[in-house]
């Protein structure tokens, strides 16, 4: 009992301990892990393709120029869109800052009795100007310059460590079959089959949410674009797209899309209640799309999480790693479910839990079925052949306490 103890002991501290290495390895591991998880999205069409005959190395050359056209293609209409957006935004400036003055300053002070003010951007020019002089010598310059040569370093570890996941996706892919069966051979033999089934549950859940996700942020963003653009707001395919990708954090592309046609609407059309409410309209549409048709047929409940859960999921991403957490936060929270649900039935089935006999009464045939944890018994009594049992007497089928309910 001891040596057991002991030997739990020191498998817990080792594990501890190699959590520990990894969290001071983080800036070199996250690589690691973002290829992993790219490998592990694009081994399905790999498979594919090798199945067919290619070599795997031609198939994963072939999936990876595929992603490579796609976003070449995409940035090269993505670009010139925004760049035409910004531009349009810069030529509106003045007459935004021309309508808060005359319009919504004035009914601002009207409104809510306060004191009337005007935007004076010379005045703002003037005072950033002097804000510069006063605090800036030419030390805070130099300082600048550094911060931004690091700055610049930084940038371009960056973009290497971008360029490095694709490179070691390609390899985890080349060899993945046989890294996913030296992964299994660790797994002791008296618990491999319990640990790839937990595997493969895991595995259907990410695999059946991941290609959910990715088709309602495609279609959610359709929807957006369409309607913005059919109530005239000129930006409206941008601000559409750009809000369906951002669904896959819930609740953040809803944020984003209606704070984003709101800004345009006022920049296009000046205080318009009615454009206000045909924007409302469309992103309650989309929300409804999303909620009782996208999510429901595409989606299902994949996840198993509250809403609330949901929330606290992404927050809790968002505080462990950022916005690459709020992007796993789901899926991690998927196989926690999956994995949480194996342990509470490993729970109830030790004998800490205990069994409890669990009464349930039929009243069309009369009949009473007692479930326990580790026995399921129906015992037919029908009323007609129910007999009380005299003082002193056992039952001859069971000695566990019934409790009909009334």
């Amino acid at each position: 009992m001891v040596d057991r103890t002991l030997r739990r002991v020191f498998i817990l501290a080792g594990i501890a301990l190699l959590l520990w290495i990894l969290y001071l390895l983080k800036p070199v591991v996250i690589p690691f892990v973002a290829a992993f998880l790219m490998a592990y999205l694009f081994s399905p069409l790999v498979d594919k393709l090798h199945d067919i005959g290619l070599p795997r190395w031609l198939s994963i050359s072939i999936v990876f120029t595929g992603i490579g056209i796609v976003m070449i293609l995409a940035i090269w209409y993505l670009v010139p869109l925004i760049w035409q957006q910004l531009i349009y935004a810069r030529d509106n400036i003045p007459a935004v800052i021309g309508w808060i003055n005359s319009t919504f300053l004035p009914w601002l002070s009207n409104t809510f009795n306060v004191v009337e003010m005007e935007i004076d951007t010379t005045q703002i020019s003037d005072v950033v100007m002097d804000y510069v002089q006063t605090n800036y010598s030419a030390d805070s310059i130099q300082a600048f310059l550094l911060r931004l040569a690091q700055s610049g370093i930084n940038f371009l570890q960056i973009g290497g460590t971008i360029v490095l996941i694709p490179i070691i996706a390609f390899y985890f892919l080349l060899d993945w079959d046989r890294m996913l069966e030296s992964l299994r051979r660790l797994i002791p033999r008296p618990y491999e089959q319990s640990t790839l089934r937990i595997v493969g549950e895991c595995h259907s859940v990410l695999g059946a949410f991941v290609k959910g996700q990715f088709l309602v942020m495609i279609l959610l963003g359709i929807v957006y674009a369409i309607g913005l653009q059919l109530i005239g707001l000129e930006v409206g395919l941008i601000i559409g797209m750009v809000a369906g990708l951002a669904s896959i954090i819930p609740y953040l592309g809803f944020a984003v899309g209606i704070i984003a046609a709101v800004i345009a609407t006022f920049l296009q059309f000046g205080i318009d209640w009615w454009q206000l409410v045909l924007v409302g309209i469309v992103f309650m549409v989309g929300q409804a799309v999303e909620g009782y048709v996208l999510q429901p047929f595409l989606l299902g409940d994949k996840i198993g999480l509250s809403p609330v859960a949901v929330v606290f999921a992404v927050l809790a991403g968002a505080q462990l790693a950022g916005f690459l957490g709020m992007l796993i936060a789901l899926p991690v929270a998927a196989v926690i479910v999956v994995l949480l649900r194996h342990a509470r039935e490993y729970y109830e089935c030790t004998s800490f839990y205990g069994n409890q006999a669990v009464v349930m009464n039929d009243p069309a045939t009369g009949s009473i079925s007692v479930e326990t944890s580790d026995l399921d018994v129906d015992i037919e009594m029908k009323k007609s052949e129910a007999k009380p049992l005299q003082e002193g007497e056992k039952s001859s089928k069971m000695d566990v306490p019934l409790h009909k309910d009334s």
